[in-house]
């Protein structure tokens, strides 16, 4: 397991709420998953709490830093910012981090 680098500011105990996903993929490698990540445009596709994805400032359909962009889950509405984002590779996960 990768340890979560929490910025200052977004440490839990220290925030409202905050979210932390990690999940094992027996058979699958980082590479195989990440664009189903990445593309924030899919997560409907496989994660029925994800809605009505949209992108800000012509960015999209990739996450990348600083990309600011919408979803709804849960019935809320969230406008986010990327505020990490690393594509795994040569034994190193990839990471995507988000404030909203």
């Amino acid at each position: 397991m990768n340890a979560i680098i929490w910025p200052a500011q977004y440490q839990p105990g220290f925030t409202d709420n905050f979210v932390s996903n990690e999940v094992i993929a027996a058979g699958l490698d980082a590479a195989d998953i990440w664009p189903w990540l990445n593309e924030a445009v899919r997560w409907p596709d496989y994660y029925t709490h994800a809605a009505n994805v949209r992108f800000y400032d012509r960015s999209g359909p990739t996450l990348a830093p600083d990309v600011r962009f919408y979803f709804e889950t849960f019935g809320f509405s969230v406008e986010a910012q990327v505020v990490e984002q690393a594509v795994p590779g040569a034994g190193l996960p990839g990471r995507l981090a988000w404030h909203g």
